[in-house]
């Protein structure tokens, strides 16, 4: 390293003594030196050159484009060090552009932004992020930026309000949910990212009878993207289930539930079946007698499938289940509905999700038998080969 800047401090020295202390070659050799000292993450020694650019640039331009363009390539590298210079920098840059400009220019974005992202990451500065973003907005809407651009600098604003001034997100983050119906866009992560801030916009309110069906909305959104990603999917709709018990209605879970990829799922009969158990925690017992319902149903369209599907199914849903278990519960009328009831109501108060094991009645004085692939052994019993795995 100590090369290097023996190098770059001779080829400085170099421009100095053969063109003068105020040649533009030197201002750019000494900025290239203090770009190499913030790559290195040396802030210290970048600052001393970046400033000496700085001034024989302003010495030859004066208040010039290219010495705003300086001040930002410095505030840059600033943003990097735990020092307060960016702010200082960026503002410099963004009064020129201004004097040179004008105040609804679009060569003023990209600094605007660069100061509200700088005020973003201050503890204090979440007012002031909002003040620069919604100037830029109003830049580039004046200039017909692209209907998407809008809705995501819409979103970012609402994003910083959410936290202290719901109120004043509410109506920024409607108007990115209907550009985007507007335009009739693909379900994506910006719609995601908006419905789900205007939920929660709603839920810090207190205006919670709009929430249900956006939450489904979100979800049918998410089921797209991740469609791919089953185990991601199901962690997506069961961390959406206390939401749904406490402020939505049972059909805006429900639907949810209906086409694409979770139709499909064996899943669907665990997140009915702890919907019903928050229901039943939120004091709703007539919708989680419904839910409850609909898990049984559920269950038993898994359960009529083919002997492999089925198999397939319920291995994926219950890892380690007995076939037969859930063949008699299928075929048995009354009480055989009444054992899925049953299991269900079971899984759906537990955090384990695992079926009622088959342990055949035990007589005083005899042996514990358990059934094994439709076998009856004693838990003491040799695995005698010769036995060819049958019961004795």
């Amino acid at each position: 390293m100590s090369s290097a800047i023996e190098q770059k401090l001779a080829e400085i020295a170099r421009l100095e003594s053969e063109f003068g202390p105020h040649d533009l070659g030197l201002a750019d050799a000494l900025e290239d030196f203090a770009l190499w000292y913030a790559d290195n993450r040396i802030y210290s020694g970048a600052e001393p050159y970046f400033r000496r650019s700085l001034e024989i640039r302003e010495h030859i331009f004066g208040a010039d484009i290219a010495v705003a363009d300086a001040l930002e390539r410095w505030a840059k590298c600033a943003e990097r060090s735990d020092k307060g210079d960016a702010q200082t920098l960026f503002s410099r840059s963004l009064a020129i552009r201004e004097s040179l400009a004008g105040p609804m220019s679009l060569d003023l974005v990209p600094c605007l932004d660069a100061l509200a992202g700088w005020y973003q990451r201050q503890f204090f500065g979440r007012d002031q992020a909002v003040s620069y973003f919604r100037r830029s907005l109003e830049i580039v809407e004046s200039h017909g930026a692209a209907p998407a651009e809008v809705a995501c600098r819409v979103l970012n604003i609402s994003r910083l309000l959410l936290p202290g001034r719901p109120a004043e997100a509410e109506p920024l983050l409607r108007r990115a949910l209907a550009i985007h119906d507007e335009q009739h866009a693909p379900d994506d992560a910006e719609l995601v990212a908006t419905l789900d801030a205007l939920v929660g916009t709603l839920i810090a309110t207190g205006r919670h009878d709009d929430i249900g069906p956006l939450i489904a909305r979100s979800l049918n959104a998410k089921a797209v993207l991740i469609a791919d990603q089953p185990a991601k999917l199901f962690e997506v709709f069961e961390a959406a289930i206390e939401t749904f018990a406490t402020y939505g209605r049972v059909e805006d879970f429900t639907s949810t539930l209906r086409g694409g990829a979770v139709d499909k799922w064996p899943h669907q009969v665990k997140l009915l079946l702890r919907f019903a158990h928050r229901l039943l925690q939120h004091g709703r017992e007539a919708d989680m007698n419904e839910v409850v319902r609909l898990g049984v149903g559920a269950l038993q369209e898994t359960l009529s499938l083919e002997e492999d599907d089925r198999f397939d199914a319920l291995w994926e849903l219950w890892p380690g289940f007995s076939d037969d278990d859930f063949r008699q519960m299928s075929e048995a009328s009354g009480p055989g509905i009444d054992r899925v009831a049953h299991a269900l109501g079971s899984i759906a108060a537990g955090d384990s999700i695992t079926p009622p094991r088959r342990w055949s009645p035990i007589v005083p004085g005899d042996k514990e038998i358990i059934e094994i692939d439709g076998s009856e052994r004693s838990p003491d019993d040799p695995d005698d080969e010769d036995k060819g795995g049958e019961s004795p």
